[in-house]
Parts: structure tokens; sequence; C-alpha cells
């Protein structure tokens, strides 16, 4: 059965270009076009956004250098079979080798993964609800028997499967490149019960199914680590460069 989709809403934004790359990328992730779907013409896709033929060039062709889209001469434009796979590498990159400003990074943090929790109180089964739990008792075990790396393994696993359940693959995929930039950091933090139980915390309100009370007890999180950690994390930073 061929289902009909619904129209492409036009871009009203001022920075054309950029709102056209947003506009595709958001589609492609909300599964308007699915890994290895050939885009419209082009002609036509640029009159279903309304913007001219060039910025549409601009906009694939930014798409295609991240690995986001194929252009297929004599064919057309391609969902790539992972669009953000390769867009993750790209943005692992470049965190990675721009001077590490921890700051930023809690910055970062606090406006994805506030968002992420919001989501994931939405959009998250029952089923991942009961596995977040199964993860902060497995954390609580391994703080009392201080088993760090075992602990930082399921800290990671809990931000992950927060990403999956807000059920937003561009959004999980930026979380994850910012992850993996630090993780190393990460596992050198002092462990403290009081950290489990903002973990916990969160993990209420998405069970409650409260997006706000969610989004806020992840930024009380964040902010907490930040005040915290900053100056130790900043420290082995400095340890790293030498």
């Amino acid at each position: 059965m061929i289902i009909e989709k619904s129209p492409i809403v036009p871009v009203h934004r001022r920075q054309i270009s950029s709102a056209t790359i947003d506009r595709i990328l958001s589609m492609i992730s909300d599964g308007y076009w699915e890994p290895g779907e050939c885009l419209p013409p082009q002609r036509e896709l640029a009159k279903s956004l309304g913007v001219g033929m060039s910025t549409l060039r601009e906009a694939l062709q930014s798409l295609q250098t991240m690995g986001v889209l194929e252009m297929r001469h004599g064919s057309g434009t391609y969902v790539s079979n992972q669009p953000f796979t390769a867009y993750g590498k790209i943005i692992d990159m470049s965190v990675g080798l721009a001077s590490m400003d921890l700051e930023m990074f809690f910055e970062a943090r606090g406006i994805i993964e506030t968002g992420l929790a919001y989501l994931a109180a939405q959009h998250g089964t029952d089923e991942q609800i009961k596995k977040l739990f199964e993860i902060l008792d497995g954390e609580l075990e391994y703080l009392d028997e201080e088993r760090n790396n075992l602990y930082h393994d399921l800290d990671l696993d809990f931000h992950r499967l927060i990403s999956e359940m807000a059920n937003n693959q561009f959004l999980a995929q930026i979380n994850v490149a910012l992850f993996n930039v630090l993780d190393k950091l990460f596992r050198v933090l002092p462990l403290t019960k009081e950290g489990w139980r903002l973990h916990f915390s969160v993990a209420e309100a998405i069970r409650d199914r409260s997006p706000f009370n969610a989004s806020e007890a992840m930024r009380t999180l964040i902010e907490a680590s930040s005040a915290k950690y900053l100056p130790y994390m900043k420290m082995v930073a400095e340890k790293d460069k030498k």
C-alpha cells in the first residue's frame, strides 16, 4: 500500500541556506525520507521548500560533504544508508581538534541533554524505563563496591539510553559525539552517592511521564556536575596536554 506523504513545509528564515540544511536534516531524522531513498528532483524540492535553486544546491552540497546525502550523476540525490554516522564523525573530529573548552562542553550538555530528557519522558517505552532503573541498580552496586570503571560504563549507558528514548536520531548522534570526546575524562572523576541520586531523579521524572520535570532534573544534574567536577576536569586536561 502506497502512503501519500504530506506536503513539504516551505522555509521561512533569514539564514536561508542554513535553514534549508536544517529542514532537510530534520526531515531525514523524522523519517520523512528513509536511508537509501531518493529525494524529489531538485526543481520540485526547491519549490516545496520555498527556496531558490542555487540555495538548494548549496545545501545539498553541504549535506553531501557531511556524508548525509549522496548525489549520483544522472540518477538523483539519495539519503545515505547511514546518514548520521558520517555526520557524527565530523562532529567528533571538529570537537576533538578544537582547544578543549570544558565550560562550553557543559553548556552543550545543558542544551542537548535537557532536551533529550524532555523527549524521553514523552516517547520512552515502559521497557526502556525499566532498563533505566536496572542501570541505576547496577550503578549503586558498583558505587558501593568502588568499581569505578564498571560504574562509568553504566553511567554512559544511562545517558545513551535516554538519547534512544528521545527517539530523535539527529540529537542522539550529537550527544554521542560529545561523550566520545570526553569519555576518558569521565572515567577519572570521583564518584558520589549524591551524583547517583541526581541520576535517579531524572529517571523518576521520565517514569512519571513529566517532560518538564525530567528536563529540570537533568539540568540540575549537569549543573551540579559542572560546579563540582569542572576544576578537576581542567586539571586532568592540562596534564594530558603536557
